[in-house]
């Protein structure tokens, strides 16, 4: 028979399932199931072209679902493509077995962790978790469409810099998964995703605003204050509290403090803080050895300020860390819940732990300091260029530190400072 809408919609059921065959195209067949469900299919042909056991029947859709057209269609396309020596069968087994976007960004992470920061590995997967998987986790990578990404990208406009490292981040995964075999080449479905412009987010501090934060600091390590009452509502919402009663306040972790402070008072970055150790610090010299920062190893003149914060801190016998964990053999690793609760009560919400490199920066460009030498002090590539002063008795960044560091800890205590410009001779 011929396969038309009205010669399918009349065939009727039987106690056994059986096929029709249409005759204008050879292969093209039509299966009646005992409970009336008829489905299109098409017998594809071993490689010989000859009938045999190896014959497969491919099922191409339901009756009603699918028109004798479009069914008719469909197998004629796969007819002539196992004509030209395509393997259906095995195309179709591999798209099963094809690891989804989920799986191969755990390989993805697994495999990376040796070459990329303990930091950046915890992000990306945080990402991945929180972000990409959720929307994307079930596709097979290989079948990840531009129209997917940028659907995943426009989805966070409200935030564009993290709709940007999503997509950034899928292009790194998408590109490994290549290299590997994972999907074909040249699948690049982020490219020509136009990226949101970002809107920079860098700060500083008024003498008014390190004023409150300097109470805010002493309040918190003599009688503590209450958290921050977001916060504190959601982390109740999840431990099964109740909102509305009042959290107990008591003094923070002094360490968080400290931790805290130098940050304000030497415009490291929050890792480089919390990972010190006493064996990398000479406080003789006023000077500090990171080993491991994000330019590499790394050299640090300290302002006497700083100095004094750490001189001041109490050493733990059984832990190299200036910043000591709950654990001796371990860094304190978390100083945001504390830091949450500071920067409400200064009244700065929004105000970032990493806007206190900006704000350090930011006081020694006002006082005159050149950018190579403030680069130096930040630890920033241009380490380099101020290590030829270094038998010149007080470098440049050594006198940057100092300065910067005694301003910047005259203003949290609300002293009036006379703002000296470090290029000119003492």
């Amino acid at each position: 028979m011929r396969f038309t809408t009205r010669s399918v919609a009349a065939l009727r059921s039987r106690d056994k399932a059986y096929w029709e065959s249409d005759e204008s195209l050879p292969g093209f067949r039509l299966k009646v199931s005992p409970t009336g469900v008829k489905s299109f299919g098409v017998r594809l042909r071993s490689r010989g072209g000859r009938k045999n056991r190896s014959d497969t029947m491919q099922v191409i859709g339901r009756f009603g679902v699918l028109t004798v057209e479009e069914a008719r269609a469909k197998a004629r396309e796969l007819l002539s493509r196992t004509t030209l020596g395509a393997d259906i069968a095995n195309e179709q087994r591999d798209a099963r077995t094809a690891p989804s976007v989920a799986e191969l960004a755990e390989r993805f992470l697994e495999e990376r962790a040796g070459k990329l920061k303990a930091r950046t590995i915890t992000e990306y997967r945080r990402l991945f978790e929180v972000e990409i998987v959720p929307t994307l986790g079930s596709t097979a990578a290989r079948e990840v469409s531009r129209r997917d990404v940028a659907r995943l990208h426009h989805s966070r406009r409200q935030t564009p810099y993290l709709a940007n490292r999503c997509v950034t981040l899928l292009a790194s995964l998408l590109s490994w998964a290549e290299r590997h075999g994972y999907i074909p080449e040249g699948v690049h479905p982020t490219k020509g995703i136009e990226l949101f412009r970002e809107q920079g987010r860098e700060r500083s501090l008024s003498d008014d605003e390190l004023l409150e934060l300097g109470n805010a600091l002493r309040q918190a390590e003599t009688r503590g204050l209450p958290p921050d009452t977001k916060r504190a509502a959601y982390s109740a919402m999840r431990h099964g509290g109740r909102r509305g009663v009042a959290p107990r306040v008591s003094p923070a972790n002094p360490f968080a403090i400290a931790a805290i402070r130098m940050l304000i008072l030497s415009g490291w970055r929050e890792q480089e803080v919390l990972s010190l150790r006493w064996e990398m610090l000479d406080l003789e010299a006023k000077r500090a050895t990171l080993p491991d920062t994000k330019t590499g190893r790394s050299y640090r003149d300290l302002g006497g300020a700083a100095v004094q914060l750490l001189r001041d801190l109490p050493r733990l016998s059984r832990s190299p860390f200036v910043f000591p964990g709950q654990r001796p053999q371990s860094p304190l690793t978390d100083i945001k819940h504390v830091w949450y609760a500071v920067r409400q009560a200064a009244g700065l919400p929004a105000l970032r732990l990493h806007d206190l490199r900006h704000a350090y920066a930011s006081t020694g460009a006002d006082m005159g300091v050149p950018l190579l030498t403030l680069g130096a002090v930040l630890g920033h590539s241009t380490i380099e260029t101020t290590k030829k002063y270094a038998h010149l008795g007080e470098s440049p960044s050594a006198r940057a530190a100092e300065d910067i560091s005694a301003a910047i800890a005259a203003r949290l205590e609300g002293r009036s400072t006379e703002v000296r410009h470090i290029g000119r001779r003492r």
